[in-house]
């Protein structure tokens, strides 16, 4: 009898991600997301405010997707209206525009959390339904850390190789 995964066995400790304060800039966001890649960690950066003051407080996360949207938030936003127009050096252009916004405009801000405790089920009910591919997993009311949907992709991989199958050979025929 398989016995049931929770969290706590998935998640991954704060100390693997780098943080950023939610002030600091796009810029100072790509170095850091280049230094995580550089280093294998996680591409994920933990973005921090303090409130009230003196608490640091988890607000965010930053990761390769909110880089490259968030950089080009502008360009997204008039194609929305007007349909999209390409020129050459656009790319530059839009990021060079975005490079000085602060981290609080682009990061995703946290919308759920899954306590360490619960059924690994649970975590993959609230990455669906808010669409995420990671959520800070607590304890009491502290984050101790972070499960990803690849992780949870891993566990069900190995589950399927570990089952032995009957398999048949089949083909598939084209028509044309």
């Amino acid at each position: 009898m398989a016995t049931e995964k929770l969290v706590k066995d998935f998640m991954h400790s704060l100390e693997q991600y780098y943080y950023i304060k939610e002030e600091e800039t796009v810029q100072d966001a790509l170095r850091l997301m280049g230094k995580a890649r550089a280093e294998g960690k996680p591409l994920c950066l933990i973005v921090v405010g303090e409130e009230p003051p003196q608490i640091e407080t988890i607000k965010g996360f930053v990761t390769p997707p909110e880089l490259v949207f968030g950089l080009t938030t502008r360009f997204l936003k008039g194609a929305e209206k007007s349909g999209p127009i390409f020129w050459e050096g656009q790319v530059e252009a839009e990021c060079l525009d975005g490079m000085n916004k602060q981290v609080r405009e682009i990061m995703a801000p946290i919308r759920a959390y899954v306590r360490e405790t619960e059924m690994l089920m649970e975590a993959i009910f609230l990455l669906n339904k808010y669409q995420e591919d990671f959520l800070p997993a607590i304890s009491e009311e502290e984050v101790v850390g972070i499960i990803h949907i690849h992780d949870i992709l891993t566990h069900i991989t190995r589950l399927a190789s570990g089952k032995k199958r009957a398999s048949k050979a089949h083909m598939v025929s084209f028509q044309k």
